[in-house]
């Protein structure tokens, strides 16, 4: 395993600027912690037409989407007040044939975001990067194939424009997210799900003692060598993901327990994300629709031994306090995501997202890495 490396003693010597007419635009260190209230910030917009638009020909498990209806997710999304992803995410439900449980519809998620770069100087001024585009298929296992497009779209990719003298790239997204079966799947999908799921202890320390909190049965999404594209700025590497996002349905809790791993100015880094970002609703949700997830993810906090996770900590309520209590004084990511839904006989067929991600001691690929996880789980993360 690839040992930490102090980020604080790595200097950029190759800061990405935009050579034009216009004043250069220096990017920075990117691998320096710093804080920020505005690390992940913006809106979505998502209209759920699949929740509406539903099948009358039979064809397809009652309740289902019509065949070739998606849901728009419009996102207007800005990562640390620099670099904006602007445009539309469309997803497709994997559907089966009634009769055989063949597919009938392949599900996917395509992306058309243009990535777009602030001018510290001047917010107002603006340069287009390139796009986060293509799309990944998804299958009826609930897998999410990254670097497998469905017919007539592309592969999911950063691609970058030469602009003045610096050159364009273009990097993949690769690999398989293993998520939860789709409903449609009938009864084998049931016993498939029940199959998959985990009973898993995740420990975190406060003030200085571990505290242990045990989830059974959880629905986890893996992550196993899954390839981040590098970008949409060359000071953003390719990184590797491995680990999961865990959800228990009971709690309306994603716990999340994965590493990223990349190579930065010749130094081999690793990072660890763990915590919970946690469903929460309005007492007045049934009127207003409003509900949020609150972030409390940490970053390299250090793993707690066995013998410590398994000792007594003193009476279970006070540890399950404890363990979702946020700590802005450790390196993590904070905040909110907070919803307007618009329901219909207990559907939610709109929602209106904003962004309120803060950040605490990160690095700008630390945060990069995380909003990147982000678009690749708009899926899972609005399911009903």
């Amino acid at each position: 395993m690839t040992a930490f490396v102090n980020r604080a003693s790595i200097l950029s010597a190759a800061a990405l600027s935009l050579a034009l007419a216009t004043p250069v635009w220096a990017a920075g260190d990117f691998a320096t912690p710093s804080s920020s209230p505005k690390a992940i910030s913006g809106t979505m917009n998502i209209q759920f037409q699949t929740r509406v638009e539903l099948d009358k020909t039979g064809n397809v498990p009652k309740g289902s989407a019509a065949l070739g209806v998606v849901d728009t997710y419009t996102t207007d999304l800005t990562v640390l007040d620099s670099v904006m992803f602007q445009g539309k995410i469309s997803r497709q439900p994997w559907l089966p044939t009634t009769t055989l449980g063949r597919t009938a519809q392949t599900g996917f998620l395509g992306y058309e975001l243009k990535a777009i770069l602030k001018n510290p100087a001047n917010p107002s001024q603006t340069r287009t990067l390139g796009n986060l585009v293509g799309a990944t298929t998804i299958d009826g296992q609930g897998k999410y194939l990254l670097d497998s497009a469905p017919e007539g779209k592309g592969p999911l990719r950063i691609a970058t424009d030469s602009i003045g003298n610096i050159t364009g790239f273009t990097s993949p997204f690769t690999g398989v997210i293993e998520g939860r079966v789709p409903e449609q799947a009938g009864l084998w999908g049931m016993a498939t799900r029940a199959s998959k799921k985990v009973t898993k202890d995740y420990a975190r320390f406060v003030d200085g003692k571990v505290v242990k909190h045990t989830v059974a049965g959880a629905e986890p999404m893996l992550f196993s060598g899954i390839q981040l594209a590098q970008g949409p700025l060359a000071g953003y590497p390719a990184s590797r993901v491995n680990g999961s996002i865990d959800y228990d349905a009971e709690q309306s809790i994603w716990y999340v327990d994965m590493t990223t791993s990349y190579t930065y100015e010749g130094a081999a880094l690793k990072d660890r994300y763990s915590g919970t970002i946690r469903w929460v609703e309005s007492p007045t949700r049934d009127k207003d629709g409003k509900g949020w997830y609150e972030m409390n993810i940490r970053i390299n906090e250090k793993a707690a031994t066995e013998s410590a996770v398994f000792a007594d900590k003193g009476p279970a309520a006070a540890a399950e306090d404890a363990f979702f209590a946020a700590d802005t004084s450790v390196p993590g990511l904070g905040g909110k995501i907070n919803y307007i839904d618009m329901i219909e006989d207990d559907s939610v067929t709109d929602s209106k997202i904003t962004y309120e991600v803060t950040s605490e001691q990160a690095s700008k690929i630390q945060v990069m890495n995380f909003a990147k996880i982000l678009l690749l789980m708009v899926g899972p993360f609005n399911d009903e």
